[in-house]
């Protein structure tokens, strides 16, 4: 991944985009299978640029922004999903009983999300964790859905 493509969005940039993504979404403007239609990702980069007139993203900026709350959710969502784990609404986060618990689930969600490979490879060293952690407020959680 080249760093240079990494672009911090603000609260404010996430925020109008998952609002747009959700016009979208009203609008018809996914396939059956719930993938975003070709050129939706254009459209979102407009939506952006006139909602925020000089910042500089791109179709592809919002396409790894999708991605990666996409991730984030479907992690926060399956810790969720398992006993141990829940919703904490006053701090806007998932909350893990204890260490032993959240052990158990990384060791889990490892074994089924690696292919033999990626455990060979450094990158298996990359937590879930990376994705969404047990107690980082996920005010989006929720709207993601």
């Amino acid at each position: 991944v080249k760093m240079e493509n990494k672009r911090m969005w603000s609260d404010e940039e996430t925020n109008a985009f998952v609002g747009f993504m959700e016009e979208f979404v009203v609008d018809g403007q996914r396939t059956d299978c719930g993938q975003f239609k070709p050129g939706t990702f254009e459209k979102l980069a407009l939506k952006m640029l006139e909602a925020f007139p000089g910042c500089t993203l791109t179709a592809k900026h919002c396409k790894n922004k999708h991605k990666r709350l996409k991730e984030k959710y479907q992690y926060a969502a399956d810790m969720l999903g398992c006993s141990g784990f829940g919703w904490n609404n006053e701090k806007q986060c998932v909350e893990v009983d204890s260490k032993d618990v959240l052990d158990a689930w990384l060791k889990i969600s490892h074994s089924v999300a690696a292919s033999a490979e990626e455990k060979d490879s450094l990158k298996f060293n990359a937590h879930p964790t990376k994705f969404y952690s047990p107690g980082k407020p996920f005010p989006l959680f929720h709207w993601l859905e």
